[in-house]
């Protein structure tokens, strides 16, 4: 049996109590980062959103960043592009990705994000993302005895894509064909796929 958590306040509260002050958390912070920014929320501007004391935030995620970091794995794309669908269709999954991205396009947290792109907590939080959600996951699929080098490449062409769209625009790329971009970018992760010749 699980012994009952404490509030800030004293109170006791039952295990499942926990869960659902978790999930309250994890909603508010959700809802808040979407609408106003990660940079512009706070933790205590979070817990009062979820009806909690503001200890609870630490308590169960660590910071605001670890809150943050919860949410994404739970709402990350990279491991259904990963896994979802044929594997002779990753790269264009991947590709398909990249170009929508790159068009603006994904989930309103995913653009909300996109706007708060140079807090140093948020990209903290995408530097172990690129890792576990992206280049970990990734090299399992691939499997074989390069595919961490594959992985790897791989993530360096979708970083680079969206990079050159956060810094300038990418005013060129989105003017251009946007299928045409595309397969551009499909050959590109099909030559970070292909196998090494031996050294």
């Amino acid at each position: 049996m699980e012994r009952p958590d404490e509030t800030g306040g004293g109170t006791r509260v039952p295990a499942r109590g926990r869960e659902v002050t978790r999930e309250r958390i994890l909603a508010s912070a959700k809802a808040l980062f979407t609408n106003e920014g990660y940079g512009s929320v706070s933790s205590r501007k979070i817990a009062s959103h979820a009806g909690v004391n503001v200890a609870l935030i630490n308590r169960y995620f660590g910071s605001k960043a670890g809150l943050l970091t919860e949410i994404l794995r739970e709402d990350g794309v990279f491991p259904r592009l990963i896994e979802d669908g044929a594997p002779k269709d990753l790269t264009q999954r991947l590709a398909e990705h990249s170009v929508g991205r790159l068009h603006g396009e994904g989930t309103p947290l995913q653009l909300s994000l996109d706007d708060s792109a140079g807090d140093p907590d948020l990209q903290a939080v995408y530097q172990g993302r690129l890792k576990s959600a992206l280049i970990d996951p990734l090299a399992v699929y691939l499997g074989g005895p390069d595919a961490r080098v594959h992985a790897s490449l791989v993530a360096a062409v979708l970083l680079g894509v969206g990079r050159v769209r956060r810094v300038e625009g990418a005013t060129a790329l989105r003017a251009h064909d946007r299928d045409q971009l595309q397969e551009r970018v499909l050959a590109l992760l099909e030559l970070c796929l292909k196998d090494f010749d031996a050294p």
